[in-house]
């Protein structure tokens, strides 16, 4: 998935929620994986990590399956 088809997709689901700020790390991270999906799963988990610890804030990760 590109960018561009990334971000398409985050709009449509989260409609005129959809803050792209509040994603551009998230995205930065997984673009620069660059296909390592170990690599990226790490690097959302940190983000995740962060955003945990800020009041009020639920991130909801779906698990990966095969």
């Amino acid at each position: 998935m590109t960018l561009p088809q990334a971000e398409a997709q985050l709009k449509e689901h989260l409609g005129n929620h959809y803050v792209e700020e509040d994603w551009t790390d998230a995205l930065k991270a997984v673009m620069d994986a660059e296909g390592d999906n170990i690599k990226a799963a790490e690097a959302v988990e940190k983000l995740a990590s962060v955003a945990c610890r800020r009041t009020g804030l639920v991130v909801k990760i779906p698990s990966l399956t095969k």
